[in-house]
């Protein structure tokens, strides 16, 4: 069996999954302590990895944009 180990995965992918497992860790955390005090966390943290989700794929797609 041969592996082609040019085969790249799109960044797209990589980072919704990325980012879709640190919401759904935040959005477990809500859930299974809702009267917990740090629930702020979890939002925070959910917040946070949008907005670093949406930078880090805009600078990707200017940088690509850049080169072309």
């Amino acid at each position: 069996m041969k592996v082609n180990g040019n085969t790249q995965i799109p960044n797209i992918i990589v980072y919704a999954a990325l980012y879709a497992i640190i919401f759904g860790v935040s959005i477990w955390a809500l859930i299974a302590h809702r009267e917990s005090p740090t629930n702020w966390l979890a939002y925070a943290g959910m917040i946070g990895s949008v907005v670093a989700g949406v930078i880090k794929l805009a600078v990707h797609s200017w940088k690509q944009q850049r080169t072309v």
